[in-house]
């Protein structure tokens, strides 16, 4: 989203990778190895709140390209990982 300007968008509408769902995980663990890591040390954890902290960049980017009063639509879905 670097390319858009800042309050240039009026909706954002997503459905993020879940840190949940084991297919997502190759893309986890290209941007953060630590992620590789902690999933291979069954460190769920650590891996979990490391996946929410690259998260963390995009909702940064998602308000900081919404205008003023725009809306953000996120679809959560329930998921969870054995």
């Amino acid at each position: 989203m670097s390319d858009l300007e800042d309050n240039s968008i009026d909706l954002v509408v997503t459905s993020p990778p879940y840190p949940m769902i084991k297919m997502w995980d190759s893309m986890f663990f290209s941007i953060n190895t630590e992620i590789k890591d902690a999933i291979e040390e069954k460190d769920g954890m650590k891996a979990f709140l490391l996946m929410h902290k690259e998260l963390e960049k995009t909702w940064a980017e998602c308000l900081r390209v919404l205008k003023t009063g725009g809306t953000a639509c996120i679809n959560i879905g329930d998921a969870t990982r054995k």
